[in-house]
């Protein structure tokens, strides 16, 4: 007998699929939708809660996220800004699989990205900016920087970011 000659029943087909010959629906795609942002989450190593929808990306291969001094700097900014390191994301993009900012987002969904020493090239946006200009898109607000050593050591640098930041925080 060949697979031509093969006759299957009703109660087989249904056997056979359990879950259907239709598309998903909406309710079973969100649920994969979110399975697969937690999975992504989880697969993610970064330091912080995230709790104030901020994603920190650095690029900084000597380090698991920054040097000690960078970390301490990166502090001070956020405590001038009014928040601590629990309300970031910090990302070390120097030991991150995947440096798209499509997947990261759906992992960590966030309102500001900072980009420290790492550009909007990298990251593959649609959309390329100066430092120090905060810049729209999507859902999200990107603004790009110097790596932080620079920062703390250049008045200038220091200035326009503190500029953008004010601008962004209100402070």
């Amino acid at each position: 007998m060949s697979i031509n000659q093969l006759q299957l029943t009703p109660g087989i087909i249904a056997e056979l699929y359990k879950k259907g010959l239709v598309g998903k629906t909406e309710s079973s795609t969100f649920e994969t939708e979110k399975t697969l942002n937690t999975e992504l989450q989880s697969s993610l190593k970064y330091l912080g809660k995230h709790k104030s929808k901020i994603l920190v990306l650095v690029n900084e291969p000597n380090a698991v996220f920054l040097q000690d001094p960078q970390l301490t700097y990166l502090t001070k900014i956020l405590n001038a800004c009014q928040r601590t390191v629990e309300d970031i994301a910090l990302i070390n993009l120097a030991h991150a699989t995947n440096q798209h900012y499509k997947p990261l987002l759906q992992a960590l969904p966030s309102n500001l990205i900072l980009l420290f020493g790492v550009t909007p090239a990298q990251l593959e946006l649609p959309i390329d900016f100066p430092c120090y200009q905060l810049q729209k898109l999507e859902q999200s607000t990107y603004l790009q920087a110097p790596l932080l050593q620079q920062v703390e050591h250049s008045k200038p640098d220091r200035e326009k970011l503190w500029e953008s930041l004010k601008k962004y925080f209100n402070v």
